[in-house]
């Protein structure tokens, strides 16, 4: 099922519906984006949506979120070690591609040479 099938309230209220079940992860398990503009967060929000995050992540999903300046210790380490990573990642990426570039470039010039 898609985001599109899914059966979305106009409006969803604490009191009486259940955000986490009813919302936040069936949207997040079919959801490839996630921009939230929100004027506090912490990674324990983040826990309680485990299972939507889960299937939002296994399928490449990006998140972009806009929060106040008061994180915690161990927020901002945990962001500062996924930036570093991911630059790990993206740098791992780019060697592996210009080493395939290399090796195209030797078959061909063979090819040419042929």
């Amino acid at each position: 099922m898609s985001l599109k099938e899914l059966q979305i309230q106009d409006e969803y209220r604490s009191d009486r519906d259940n955000l986490l079940q009813d919302f936040y992860i069936p949207c997040l398990e079919r959801s490839t984006v996630y921009n939230r503009a929100v004027g506090f967060f912490s990674s324990s929000s983040m826990a309680a949506v485990a299972q939507g995050l889960t299937a939002f992540i296994r399928s490449g999903g990006q998140m972009r979120l806009v929060t106040s300046p008061k994180l915690s210790d161990e927020d901002i380490e945990a962001i500062m070690r996924g930036l570093q990573e991911r630059n790990q990642v993206i740098e791992r990426v780019l060697i592996r591609e210009f080493e395939r570039e290399l090796e195209q470039v030797v078959k061909d010039r063979l090819a040419w040479l042929a």
